[in-house]
């Protein structure tokens, strides 16, 4: 059944009153709860409700909407929705709570209480405050702080979502010290996550992108004769948006200069007392600084190696870059999550436990307190999942709605990169998932690049154009689950967090428009015009951006 712009509802009612209200999950509970009432309403019509908007008269189509809300009359049944939402049960498509109860899910909701168990127990050792003092002897300054940080998020490359964990939560007092605002850490940890993540050869993204380009060729015929890897390795260049972020991160973290919301959030926390953000999890014994890094390390590798062990290669002959790109791209990635949470969670007790700790009791109290410090993120995320399902084509058909509106786009073919790259992002910040946004509209925009002309820049820009777009809308969204993640771990309100981090992910969509996707689309190297955005991005910040009011830079 075709929704048409009726299918926009649900996410903007979501994202509208999460950011008006600063109350996330009564946002999301009242957007699921419009997407199931439509889908009640319109399941037994015989006409679309999209048809009844443009058939009927305003006047009409308002009288039927009242005669079926008042008698029950028709299929608009509150009482049918609200037992739907809370049993998540849309249609007959699920099971109670199918949201979550989907292997991914519930493998990423596994991993976030081992790891939430895994930083307890690290704080209630004070391995935690050992490594942050540790750390602190070398890093003096602000700037100093907050490039540590995006230096932390560059060294954990093959996961978003271990990134987003492993450095919001460890960077927590280094970021109090420091005096940084929890907007600045949210950000600096979001920003640099699914960036880094994207463009690695090495990641968990890497079979899933070239699982989508491959489609993509493959429906046009692939007349350049490309694979799905060489579409991957050529598209990196043109994936403008999260270069620039990663850039953007820099140029912050090294002037001191800020902008908008996050400008009001640094003056503030420039002028707080040290401790005053310090982490609520207990600290019951001194652990050295060693048991922390051996166990975030041995974590690390412990992923690192199940990636490698569910791993595959179709061709071994394809030369040392592509054999281990494709290698961890092919390999299970929330299971070597979940292999990682746990190797870190069994270490961290016996390490701790070895180096001190008197009795086990407080180190398990340790691990609730870390796990119950997530569980309103795992809400939102239930809730985020719920309503990035309700946009799938099995039900309101969000996603394919604007994707139908790129492909009947009639434009020309300078124009399709920074087209896609927008709808993209438009996707990406009303659905919350850059994943999803990847999957719909990478095999849609290829045969597009492809028929619209035989330029190969064309569709190196385009797919890299559709990655960038993903990111941006997802950087964007207050229902992204990167998002929720980023703000849970670093302590940081999550409104708080969506506010601070637009204006910056606007500037860098911005700079990746002007000199990124118009001007390779004319022609122009992508690699002259990364530099001059680089120039372009520094020169902003210098023009615009102040120095905290109290800073002692």
């Amino acid at each position: 059944m075709d929704f048409g712009w009726l299918s926009l509802l649900p996410p903007l009612v979501a994202i509208l009153l999460a950011i008006f209200t600063r109350r996330v999950i009564p946002s999301l509970v009242l957007a699921v709860f419009v997407g199931v009432a439509i889908l009640q309403f319109a399941g037994d019509q015989s006409r679309s409700l999209s048809q009844r908007m443009f058939v009927d008269t305003p006047w009409s189509m308002v009288e039927d909407h009242l005669w079926y809300a008042v008698t029950g009359g028709g299929s608009l049944d509150p009482f049918a929705a609200l037992v739907s939402v809370v049993s998540l049960d849309f249609r007959g498509a699920g099971d109670s709570l199918s949201a979550l109860a989907t292997s991914d899910h519930l493998r990423v909701f596994y991993f976030t209480m081992l790891f939430g168990a895994l930083v307890g127990i690290l704080h209630a050792g004070g391995a935690m405050r050992s490594l942050v003092l540790r750390l602190a002897m070398h890093v003096q300054t602000r700037c100093g702080g907050q490039l540590l940080i995006w230096l932390c998020g560059m060294l954990i490359f093959f996961d978003d979502y271990a990134n987003t964990l492993l450095v919001g939560t460890t960077m927590r007092s280094t970021a109090d010290r420091m005096r940084l605002s929890r907007e600045k850490l949210a950000y600096l940890v979001d920003s640099t996550a699914a960036p880094v993540a994207g463009l690695s050869l090495v990641s968990t993204w890497v079979a899933t992108e070239i699982s989508y380009m491959s489609e993509g060729l493959a429906a046009q015929g692939n007349p350049q004769g490309l694979s799905g890897f060489d579409l991957f390795l050529q598209s990196l260049p043109y994936r403008f948006y999260p270069i620039f972020a990663l850039v953007l991160v820099v140029v912050i973290a090294a002037t001191g200069r800020d902008f908008g919301p996050m400008k009001a959030a640094e003056d503030g926390a420039a002028k707080e007392p040290e401790d005053v953000r310090e982490s609520s999890l207990p600290q019951l014994h001194d652990a050295p600084a060693w048991t922390a890094i051996v166990t975030i390390a041995a974590t690390i590798g412990a992923i690192l190696f199940a990636l490698y062990r569910t791993g595959s290669v179709e061709d071994p002959d394809v030369g040392l870059l592509r054999y281990w790109g494709q290698y961890v791209g092919n390999a299970d990635p929330y299971n070597a999550l979940i292999w990682g949470g746990l190797v870190g969670l069994l270490l961290s007790l016996t390490t701790t436990y070895w180096c001190g700790a008197k009795s086990i009791g407080p180190l398990i109290v340790g691990a609730f307190d870390g796990m119950r410090q997530l569980m309103p993120a795992m809400v939102v995320l239930l809730l985020a999942w719920t309503l990035s399902r309700l946009t799938t084509a099995d039900f309101l058909d969000t996603q394919g709605f604007l994707g139908d509106w790129i492909r009947e786009a009639n434009v020309s073919s300078v124009w399709i990169p920074t087209l896609v790259f927008v709808v993209s992002g438009v996707v990406a910040f009303a659905t919350g998932t850059s994943w999803g946004t990847m999957g719909l509209l990478v095999p849609l925009s290829i045969p597009i690049a492809i028929a619209s002309s035989s330029d190969p820049t064309i569709l190196y820009a385009t797919a890299g154009a559709v990655l960038s777009g993903a990111i941006f809308g997802d950087h964007c969204s207050p229902i992204s689950d990167t998002t929720v993640l980023s703000s849970q771990a670093s302590g940081c309100d999550h409104i708080a967090h969506v506010k601070t981090q637009i204006p910056y992910a606007l500037l860098a969509a911005g700079v990746s428009i002007l000199f990124g996707s118009l001007p390779t689309s004319l022609g122009v190297s992508p690699w002259w015009m990364l530099i001059v955005g680089c120039v372009a991005t520094y020169a902003v910040v210098r023009a615009f951006g102040k120095l905290p009011s109290d800073s002692a830079e």
